[in-house]
């Protein structure tokens, strides 16, 4: 209590917000502290959790203990990582957002005007004292020389060589709102600006109807009100876009070869404790500190932990992955997406494409399983000739005998197939075909019966795998136990296939080990796992579990309060205010997290850029700012600020832009401004519409464009190909008078393309 004492003291001296605070000699520490709330003794965090969102192997070991109680080694382990994640307090985004909606005057400051938390001054330095006890030098300095954005401030003071701003988990999370907050209000501003050229009605927009708030209002369209959250990285709006992005990689770049999953363990990485402490100038020895040392230390910096998480994922890609090793082939594309689990530890979710890999259903399935074999195992190394490779196995590829709660949610076996069946060589199983002169009636009774005795049979064999007095050598041991051969043993697995399935190699000792690749599993010394792609329809579904398993239910959640906002007949800003309030309101978020998030770290990494290019003849637009319109005439339409097709239609005239359609140049060429203008090879655009550089850094861009029903919208559809497809200069050379439809001129039209004087069908060039 002296202690406590004489800091507010201090502070009363040398902090300007502090000079005028009266401390109460006489009042007693029992006193001080009578009204302290206890807390419970006992929370079962994961009872209230309605959001399990556990790792699928989440139940690999991923540490080796030497202690003998396995329920004390969980429990201490639980403890350990508890506070890797928090709740943001519910009421901080009302705070945040409605600065003067729904304010009570309460006594006795009845005559004072309450104000949002972000309109004190000096909020930072009166919530983190120790962190400025002079109370300079905040975000929200009046008198800076240089303005500086939040999102920089934040990212200086978590980065900086003093560490008392990374070390608090408090202050990580205010950094993280303050950033998000600031960029959602700037982001509602330019969504307010984007509007159609032509309203429902059919009238053309002017500068005089961009002036009026009301008929404002009425452009935009509040089911768009989510997409201003879209620069918010982590939010349901940024994944959906993710996801739109990651189809338009699918469709163009065609079926990725591997999925992989790399989890963070940072319990057995000595190079991040070992930084911790030589930040905090101490050192340790890593072998020596227990679980709850390791997990002390780890939660006293997270900046550092998910920086260097950061790093590692870096390193694997570049040094490992992307390099002439070829650990899986030569990888031509990738992607990765980094995800957070409920204990609040990151880990990545990769798409690898590979050159020259074989594809299910086109090449032959040995060549597929011997393309498999070469990169993927699923055993259990020699500890004597390679006792490393079987040490990191052991202890993070091995799938718990015992199970987990995930394992059996919901389910009465393993849902992730554990134990695997052993089999001599790695197969592709496939449902069985109907017969073709057999009935469907009979022929389902017939599948469902030898269905029931293939399980009935199977089931023998899974129960001596789980039993861990039973050890067998070879996979002739283990079906002579119960009568079955090796003909009927596959067969019968085959039979319980409802879908294409790759059967790993495995012999009876490997059933528990999950599949890795060698040269990846020895550097990355965690838990990770390997899958070749059948098809890319369970590719698309697989990567969109996992993209949105997180935010599906959030998504939901927001959708439903945008729809309640209409009802209720907010305006748009009122329900962009309500959206980010919802969400701000539900999301727990893990300190690593927060770091990553307001300092800008990779959430999302790609071998490709994905650029949107709009074909809509009356797509949004984003209108010139209010600034500029209050200047020009009311009946101006040209309000307009440029887009991609504006500046495809500008491109400079010379000669290989002349047979360019917009898909090639908005993919090998990028728009740069400020500085960048001065770089080489840059190239300006007619009519002053900007400057253009060649893509030379990493490959040509995906393009993702609205895809319109060739049925249902003809017309749209067609219209996107022309101005995808062919090259123009004007909206003119689409149609005309003669073919005055897209579908028309698509099908029937022949031009001359510049250069030539050859007629050539429009429906050749574009296909």
């Amino acid at each position: 209590m002296h202690k406590v004492l004489s800091a507010l003291r201090k502070l009363k001296e040398i902090h300007s917000e502090y000079k005028d605070i009266f401390i109460n000699a006489e009042l007693s520490e029992e006193e001080m502290f009578s009204d302290t709330i206890s807390a419970p003794e006992e929370m079962d965090i994961e009872s209230s959790s309605q959001n399990e969102n556990t790792e699928e192997h989440s139940n690999v070991n991923e540490h080796n203990d030497s202690s003998d109680d396995p329920e004390k080694t969980a429990e201490e382990q639980s403890r350990g990582l508890a506070l890797d994640t928090c709740l943001q307090p519910p009421d901080l985004g009302q705070q945040l957002l409605s600065y003067d909606d729904g304010i009570f005057c309460i006594a006795p400051a009845a005559k004072n005007s309450p104000v949002s938390i972000f309109k004190v001054s000096n909020l930072e330095s009166l919530a983190f004292p120790v962190q400025f006890p002079d109370g300079k030098n905040t975000f929200d300095e009046p008198n800076r020389a240089k303005h500086v954005s939040p999102s920089r401030y934040f990212n200086t003071r978590l980065f900086s060589i003093d560490n008392r701003c990374a070390r608090d988990t408090s202050y990580i999370f205010f950094a993280q709102f303050v950033t998000e907050m600031h960029m959602a209000t700037s982001s509602m501003s330019i969504q307010l600006r984007k509007a159609k050229p032509m309203t429902r009605d059919g009238r053309r927009i002017n500068c005089s109807l961009l002036q009026d708030k009301q008929e404002l209002e009425k452009l935009v369209n509040n089911k768009e009100a989510t997409r201003f959250m879209q620069p918010l990285r982590g939010t349901p709006a940024y994944w959906e876009k993710t996801l739109r992005d990651l189809f338009a990689m699918l469709r163009q770049l065609g079926t990725p070869t591997f999925f992989c999953t790399f989890s963070a363990a940072e319990m057995r990485w000595p190079e991040v404790i070992n930084a911790i402490k030589a930040q905090q100038g101490e050192s340790v020895n890593f072998s020596e500190l227990d679980w709850s040392q390791k997990c002390e230390i780890l939660r006293s910096n997270p900046v550092t932990a998910m920086r260097m998480f950061e790093k590692r994922v870096e390193a694997l890609m570049r040094d490992l992955i992307m390099s002439p090793a070829r650990p899986i082939g030569e990888v031509i594309d990738f992607f990765y997406r980094v995800e957070f689990q409920l204990r609040g530890s990151p880990h990545i979710h990769c798409l690898f494409w590979v050159k020259d890999a074989p594809e299910f259903e086109k090449d032959k399935d040995q060549d597929v399983c011997d393309f498999i074999d070469k990169y993927i195992s699923c055993k259990l190394p020699d500890p004597n000739k390679d006792p490393e490779l079987h040490r990191i196995v052991s202890e993070v590829q091995m799938h718990s005998r015992n199970h987990s709660k995930s394992c059996r949610k919901n389910k009465k076996h393993c849902r992730f197939g554990f134990p695997k069946p052993p089999i001599n060589r790695t197969t592709i199983t496939r449902p069985r075909p109907p017969p073709v002169d057999q009935p469907d009636e009979e022929n389902r009774t017939e599948e469902r019966d030898y269905a029931n005795v293939a399980k009935e049979q199977l089931q023998k064999v899974w129960d001596l795998l789980n039993d861990s007095n039973h050890n067998f050598e070879t996979i002739t041991q283990l079906l002579n136990q119960v009568n079955i051969t090796y003909e009927e043993y596959e067969k019968h697995i085959e039979a319980l296939s409802t879908s294409s399935l790759i059967v790993m190699e495995r012999r009876p000792q490997d059933c528990w080990v999950n599949g890795y690749n060698p040269m990846l599993l020895r550097a990355w010394n965690a838990n990770m796992d390997i899958q070749f792609i059948l098809n890319p329809y369970s590719c698309i579904m697989y990567m969109l579990s996992y993209i949105s398993k997180a935010e599906h239910e959030m998504s939901d959640y927001l959708k439903r309060v945008i729809k309640d906002s209409s009802h209720d007949n907010l305006s748009d800003r009122e329900c962009m205010k309500q959206v980010m309030n919802a969400y701000s309101k539900n999301r727990e978020v893990s300190a690593q997290e927060a770091v990553a998030r307001t300092c800008s770290l990779k959430l999302k990494s790609s071998s490709r850029s994905v650029i949107f290019i709009p074909t809509d003849d009356n797509a949004v637009k984003m209108s010139l700012p209010i600034k500029y319109l209050q200047t020009m005439d009311d009946d101006v339409e040209n309000v307009w600020m440029t887009g991609l097709p504006d500046k495809y239609k500008a491109r400079p005239n010379r000669p290989e832009f002349e047979n360019m359609c917009m898909a090639e140049f908005a993919s090998e060429y990028r728009i740069v401004y400020g500085k960048q203008k001065k770089g080489k090879h840059v190239l300006p655009l007619q009519q002053n519409m900007g400057h253009i550089q060649k893509r030379t850094r990493g490959k040509p861009a995906v393009i993702r464009f609205a895809r319109f029903s060739q049925q249902k919208n003809p017309e749209k559809f067609y219209g996107t190909l022309l101005k995808l497809y062919l090259p123009y200069r004007r909206d003119e050379q689409l149609k005309s008078t003669r073919f005055p439809t897209y579908e028309s001129f698509y099908a029937f039209a022949s031009v001359k393309l510049p250069g030539t004087d050859v007629l050539q069908r429009v429906f050749n060039i574009v296909n």
